[in-house]
């Protein structure tokens, strides 16, 4: 997870500068400032926090955020993966929940959509194994609006079943020669 973390801090947030800087701020990730005080500005972040600590800053919340509480109770009921507002809304919550405490716990979301992502892969691959069982055919796997994170939790799983379903094919092919 640390990675997909990495990978959200480079997310633009906007910020409320409480300090004058001028220049502008040419980094890998782009361009960035002049800073003024009171004026709102998108910086990555990994600088917002960084600022916030520094009490140069406030945070604006990302829109989206508030949403989620809905997002939530949607996904209780919802028979398929919701759409999420951001692709690292998870790392982006935890990240901002260490500087802001008022953020909206979200851990029932998160834990009722990891619940429904390995509840739907476990009967995929109950279902691609009795297909694949009997006439060796090859299953196309889509899933939809899985983030990045998600992704990495099933990763093993994946791998695993990929494998057993490899040595399946191998052994199958083997008997009826």
């Amino acid at each position: 997870m640390d990675f997909c973390e990495f990978l959200a801090e480079e997310e633009l947030i906007e910020i409320i500068p409480n300090f004058k800087f001028n220049k502008q701020l040419n980094l890998i990730s782009g361009d960035f400032g002049p800073f003024e005080p009171n004026v709102p500005v998108k910086v990555p972040i990994w600088m917002a926090l960084n600022l916030h600590q520094q009490h140069k800053c406030s945070l604006k919340l990302p829109s989206w955020i508030k949403k989620l509480i809905d997002l939530q109770e949607q996904q209780e009921v919802a028979d398929r993966m919701l759409e999420m507002p951001s692709e690292y809304y998870r790392e982006i919550i935890k990240l901002l929940q260490q500087h802001v405490p008022s953020i909206p716990d979200c851990a029932d979301l998160i834990e009722r959509r990891e619940a429904f992502l390995k509840t739907s892969i476990a009967s995929l691959f109950q279902h691609v194994y009795e297909e694949y069982k009997d006439n060796l055919a090859v299953s196309t796997v889509t899933l939809h609006n899985v983030t990045k994170a998600e992704l990495y939790l099933i990763k093993n799983f994946v791998q695993k079943a990929f494998t057993l379903f490899q040595q399946l094919r191998t052994t199958a092919a083997s008997i009826k020669h």
